[in-house]
């Protein structure tokens, strides 16, 4: 996990679940508070978001309320990552900071997936920590925070790990809110992939899909709410159903949420895995236009020989592309890749680099590999080195960046449906929004310069200027 500011970080080893279950340390001072008002910072991915947004729902509902920042808050909660290094050092650092800063009368909770990998470590290394609750087990945070409620005696006030047993997963959620026109739904979690550089198995299991009738229920409560975008995301969405016996789940799943819910105008599909792409999947995306016609779909890389030692699916990626844009005309594809994987030659990331430009994805996003102990590439004596991760990164970066800002250019003095978020700025003359072509936090913006303008509604724009990443409009 990298160096800490008071001590180094040990690697932890695997984490005993039963050890872990009810294992208590020693007291922290004794308090007569009454813990009422919370504040959770959610760290990580978009699927966290969901998780975070589970738990303020539950602590509403067990009488707690919402503070307006840390230092008027009783119970401070971090919902943490530890997919790779940097994500882990991240929640570190919050929890360190937390943790210093916090009063005798608060208590700090980690939850999340830093949790689920590392409990053991944590609780060693992390005194200042009330109680740690694994990314599996959310649901178990009100318990955790009632038994704080009925600390009577000195020495009782005891931080607590809560993890679910190995197969257990938190899938349903009570009731959702939404704060905002666009809203992601967890429609499964866990994956049954076993990539050679990846943790997420560890730490959620293998994949699990949520009941369709649970996820209709969610995307019904948040419609309710104006909600006007529904982002569908899981640790591989297009896997959905299948331990539910279920043959194009996802396919079906999209059709039955278009068939209930006529008024949701946007779905979006996130996380999708290369391997499980389906001839009625793309026809969903092509024939039913409330489901927009872009796809989040990660490859890691395009040698083939890397993406065998990757443990990826490792068919002619050209031919994948083709076929997708074939069957669904104009998709708007994202994809991500890893620079530094053991073992990637020059030659190699001259491959990628060369099929990036060639293939023109319309968004790229480009991470370091990241060293992450208990997967099968870790330790392996081949280690690229760290500068020429960094400078791999930023050539690849640099190509997708020029298309980018090329196809954008393309779009000036086109008409586009924008979903307006709200002003960047109090008294600014310009709108945030987003048009189908974006998905929320990863990619561009649409700017549109007006000077009333209705948030959270869709409308119709024309592009004046092109940025790298952003557009600038004005309403038709």
């Amino acid at each position: 996990m990298g160096g800490r500011r008071d001590r180094q970080w040990r690697a932890p080893g695997p984490v005993d679940h039963d050890g872990a279950r009810g294992a208590y340390l020693a007291a922290l001072a004794p308090t007569t508070a009454t813990y009422k008002t919370f504040v959770i910072v959610s760290l990580g991915c978009a699927k966290n978001t969901v998780d975070s947004e589970a738990m303020e729902q539950l602590l509403l509902a067990s009488g707690h309320r919402r503070a307006a920042d840390a230092s008027s808050a009783d119970l401070l909660i971090v919902n943490t990552c530890g997919f790779i290094e940097s994500a882990k050092q991240e929640s570190i650092d919050t929890l360190l900071q937390l943790g210093a800063e916090k009063r005798s009368d608060q208590k700090l909770i980690a939850t999340g997936c830093l949790v689920e990998r590392y409990a053991d470590e944590l609780v060693q290394e992390l005194p200042r920590i009330d109680a740690f609750v694994g990314a599996r087990n959310w649901s178990a945070l009100p318990r955790v925070v009632s038994q704080f409620e009925e600390a009577r005696a000195p020495g009782s006030s005891l931080a607590l790990v809560e993890l679910a047993p190995p197969g257990e997963l938190d899938l349903e959620i009570a009731a959702r809110h939404s704060s905002g026109p666009s809203a992601y739904v967890k429609i499964s979690d866990g994956c049954d992939q076993r990539c050679a550089f990846c943790a997420i198995p560890f730490m959620k299991g293998n994949h699990r899909s949520k009941p369709a009738e649970l996820i209709l229920r969610e995307v019904g409560q948040l419609l309710e709410q104006g909600v006007r975008e529904i982002v569908l995301v899981g640790q591989d969405t297009t896997r959905y159903g299948h331990d539910l016996g279920q043959r194009d789940g996802l396919a079906g799943l999209l059709e039955r949420i278009t068939d209930r819910f006529s008024e949701l105008p946007w779905i979006r599909v996130m996380y999708a895995y290369p391997r499980h792409i389906t001839e009625r999947f793309l026809g969903v995306l092509r024939e039913r236009p409330r489901v927009l016609p872009y796809l989040d779909m990660p490859l890691q890389h395009t040698h083939p020989w890397t993406l065998a030692r990757m443990r990826r699916p490792h068919r002619d990626t050209d031919d994948l592309v083709a076929w997708m844009r074939d069957r669904v005309p104009g998709l708007v594809l994202r994809t991500t890749f890893i620079v530094g994987f053991p073992g990637e030659t020059e030659a190699e990331f001259d491959y990628l680099l060369e099929s990036a430009l060639r293939l023109r994805f319309d968004r790229v996003g480009v991470f370091l590999y990241s060293n992450e102990d208990g997967t099968a590439a870790f330790g392996k004596a081949d280690q690229v080195p760290e500068a020429d991760k960094r400078r791999r990164r930023s050539r690849l970066m640099a190509a997708a960046r020029d298309i980018t800002l090329e196809q954008n250019r393309g779009m000036v003095g086109s008409e586009l449906d924008v979903l307006i978020e709200g002003r960047p700025e109090h008294g600014s003359a310009w709108y945030a929004g987003r048009s189908h072509r974006d998905a929320p936090e990863v990619d561009g913006l649409v700017l549109v310069q007006a000077d009333e303008l209705p948030v959270g509604e869709i409308v119709r724009v024309r592009v004046q200027r092109a940025l790298a990443y952003d557009l600038l409009a004005t309403p038709v």
